[in-house]
């Protein structure tokens, strides 16, 4: 098959679509190639699979097999799988994200470090996808020198991938791909004038580099010697609680009766080190309620944290956690807060905040399936944990990153004995794998012991693994 039958047979499969279509790059395109449909065309997918690696391999621009083949996620997956199978080459796969159980891998597959990766991808257009699969690629010690692919776009890809010193190989250019339309009579008229004036005026997307994977750290201090570097005051009582206390499990209490409630803070309260509401899902909630359960905290020990997620502008969250209802900046010691707002919703807290000395939690990353808590989202919370130390006391988060710094609170939910998750998108990580892996200080267990028969019992293990998972650290 030649780059002209090839073409008219993915016009022939809807895989060209002519319209407007936002890019990955962010830009708005009147054509768009879509590989995915090629997986139900077996031998036109096997086609394409071969003509990619003759490309490669067989034009002398490359020299003999590379160590292994990855498809960047997730069209280029069958394409990469069906090269592997028909040239008897090994195959690692990428995932977009490291699973949370099992091996825990990014790099699915078996290889050993040096080993010279062939990176397939369907289409480029400025290159990005290709270079966040070969940033964690590197990552594990694996090289890349060839990437190939079934169309370049002619948008900046080739140049971008140079720069990284990266060969680029293409089966065929978004130029040739209009030409072979023009002369069989599927591209004319108004249509054609738009694609051309798109390709003239986006010739060069430029692309910043992918941001570097992230980096797991540990904190070398134990809890008492960050009580005296902590800047917020509720964060120095939690760090002196949990040393003292010899505790850093926080449960959820997420029902929806107060008595209930009550009744599990008298239960676990000489467990735990933070109990958390959700004040507005209580069906019968008065102020006898926090009356109550704020003599259970101090017969116990334990702090008060509700989980409210504020995310609205300063003036209004002002109100939210003063007034109202519930008045939540009179009984709290800590509240969660989003960021979408930026830095200014940390004004709307000030004067609540003193009342009792209370503290932020901003929310950095979360443990539901498809969090848009990732990358740049969760550096500048970091950023705006480290600038507002006096209002906020820590960060809700699924690791230890290098920015954050020892004088914050890091706290985990999504923690159970049992990882396998929820119908809903949640995510569960055992005690063990939070403390000690991913290196953050309060595992927040919910279901796992609320709804056990026996919640004393339960919480009584979930303390003993992570206070034991924490005292096996090596501290200075």
């Amino acid at each position: 098959m030649n780059v002209q039958e090839l073409v008219l047979k993915l016009n022939d499969i809807d895989a060209v679509k002519l319209g407007e279509f936002k890019l990955k790059s962010g830009i708005i395109s009147p054509i768009y190639i879509d590989l995915r449909v090629t997986v139900s065309s077996p031998q036109l997918l096997a086609s394409i699979a071969e003509m990619m690696y003759q490309k490669v391999y067989c034009s002398g621009t490359a020299q003999g097999k590379p160590s292994l083949v990855c498809g960047v996620p997730y069209t280029a997956l069958p394409i990469a799988t069906g090269m592997s199978i028909a040239h008897d080459i090994p195959m690692v796969v990428r995932r977009k994200e490291a699973k949370a159980y099992g091996t825990k891998q990014l790099i699915e597959g078996r290889f050993k470090e040096g080993d010279n990766v062939l990176v397939v991808e369907d289409l480029v257009t400025s290159g990005a996808s290709v270079l966040e699969t070969v940033r964690d690629l590197n990552s594990v010690g694996l090289t890349v020198t060839d990437v190939v692919v079934l169309l370049d776009r002619q948008q900046g890809a080739r140049e971008t991938l140079e720069k990284n010193g990266l060969r680029l190989h293409s089966v065929f250019t978004m130029e040739e791909l209009i030409n072979t339309l023009i002369e069989s009579g599927k591209l004319a008229g108004k249509t054609l004038d738009l694609v051309k004036a798109f390709l003239e005026a986006n010739r060069n997307v430029t692309v910043p580099a992918p941001a570097p994977a992230p980096v797991v750290v540990a904190s070398n201090k134990r809890f008492e010697e960050r009580a005296k570097i902590a800047v917020n005051p509720m964060a120095t009582k939690l760090f002196n609680l949990m040393a003292s206390k010899k505790t850093n499990l926080a449960v959820a209490a997420d029902l929806t009766n107060k008595q209930e409630i009550l009744n599990l803070a008298e239960s676990i309260g000489s467990e735990i080190c933070v109990l958390k509401t959700h004040i507005d899902i209580i069906e019968d909630y008065d102020q006898t309620f926090i009356s109550a359960l704020e003599a259970i905290a101090s017969k116990h020990n334990f702090l008060i944290f509700e989980d409210r997620k504020f995310a609205d502008i300063g003036n209004t969250v002002k109100y939210q956690f003063e007034n109202g209802v519930y008045q939540i900046s009179k009984w709290a010691h800590m509240v969660t807060v989003h960021g979408v707002a930026g830095s200014a919703i940390i004004e709307g807290f000030k004067d609540g905040l003193k009342q009792n000395g209370s503290g932020l939690l901003l929310l950095a990353q979360m443990s539901s399936k498809g969090s848009m808590c990732v990358g740049e989202y969760t550096n500048q919370m970091i950023e705006m944990a480290n600038n507002n130390k006096e209002q906020v006391m820590g960060l809700i988060c699924q690791e230890r990153l290098q920015s954050m710094t020892d004088n914050l609170v890091l706290m985990t939910p999504g923690v159970q004995f049992n990882s396998t998750g929820d119908k809903m998108g949640q995510q569960y990580n055992t005690p063990e794998y939070i403390i000690k892996e991913k290196n953050t200080d309060i595992i927040i267990v919910g279901r796992g012991i609320y709804q056990n028969s026996q919640p004393k019992t339960e919480a009584i293990k979930y303390r003993a693994a992570s206070w034991n998972a924490y005292e096996s650290k090596n501290f200075n």
